[in-house]
């Protein structure tokens, strides 16, 4: 333990506090002598400590002035250099001056500590919000701002773990690639914003939306009964009817069941809801 700012800060409290009693107290100079050597000592230990090297300077300053100080303070108690003029003129100030130096440096360098500390809380904030941002970015899709397909492994993850159960909905949009095709990108993108807003909307409360591809989605449904499941696909024809119509596509719609025993594979419920979808696919394109 090479620095005082290694020292224990209760350390540190209780030498301050014995310091400042033992001032209190009557005593020859023999005690004064102490005190002062270790206010010499803690001074010379301030200075090591790494403040940069202007404040090195004013502490350098500082300890060369007490030291002055208690130099004089020794010397007077010669009895040949008693009542020496220099020497009693000279004693107090420069141990004043010392102590008035280090006490400004002490002040410098709590300032110094706590601008370090508020830049610390700065960065860590600007840290914190990258970090958020990143994760988003990770797990959002960014045109629909839906959640993407690593977002839904790691809701299976988390379902896995609670044992939840419910009705994966697989859908895609029939000949999407026509939209772009025939209006342009910009048309498609508007679309599928408008498809994700539309399942936000219908989604029944507790389920979770995701866009996992150029024109698919899933909807986990927290309800796992088919027939509410199948009224739900139903509403969802007839909430989508205008878009279809407009930019003449269809959409299919294929639903898995997940629940404890499966929820570890989720790509085999993608797979049967994928089944799924395709096997209604007539029947649910151009609805």
């Amino acid at each position: 333990m090479n620095r005082i700012s290694q020292l224990p800060p209760k350390l540190i409290v209780l030498v301050c506090i014995a310091v400042l009693l033992l001032s209190f107290i009557p005593s020859n100079g023999n005690l004064k002598t102490v005190i002062s050597i270790l206010t010499l000592v803690l001074s010379i230990q301030l200075v090591r400590e790494d403040f940069g090297t202007g404040m090195r300077g004013l502490l350098l300053l500082s300890l060369g002035s007490y030291g002055i100080g208690i130099t004089t303070d020794l010397l007077d108690d010669i009895p040949e250099l008693n009542n020496h003029w220099y020497l009693d003129n000279t004693e107090d100030i420069f141990m004043h001056v010392g102590v008035f130096m280090v006490c400004f440096c002490f002040i410098k360098i709590l300032h110094q500590y706590r601008q370090l500390i508020d830049d610390l809380n700065i960065q860590i904030s600007k840290a914190r919000n990258l970090e958020q941002k990143l994760s988003r970015q990770a797990l959002h899709d960014d045109l629909t701002g839906l959640q993407n397909r690593r977002a839904l492994f790691c809701r299976f993850d988390q379902m896995a773990i609670e044992q939840q159960k419910g009705m994966l909905a697989y859908i895609d949009l029939d000949n999407f690639k026509q939209v772009n095709d025939n209006h342009g990108h910009r048309f498609g993108d508007k679309l599928l914003i408008d498809i994700a807003t539309t399942l936000l909307r219908a989604a029944p409360t507790g389920s979770q939306t995701y866009r996992i591809g150029g024109d698919e989605f899933v909807v986990l449904l927290p309800n796992g009964e088919e027939r509410t499941s199948q009224e739900w696909v139903e509403m969802l024809y007839d909430t989508t009817h205008e878009a279809r119509e407009e930019f003449n596509i269809g959409i299919s719609i294929g639903l898995a069941p997940y629940y404890p025993g499966n929820l570890s594979e989720p790509d085999s419920i993608l797979a049967m809801a994928d089944q799924e979808m395709y096997s209604h696919k007539e029947r649910a394109s151009y609805r």
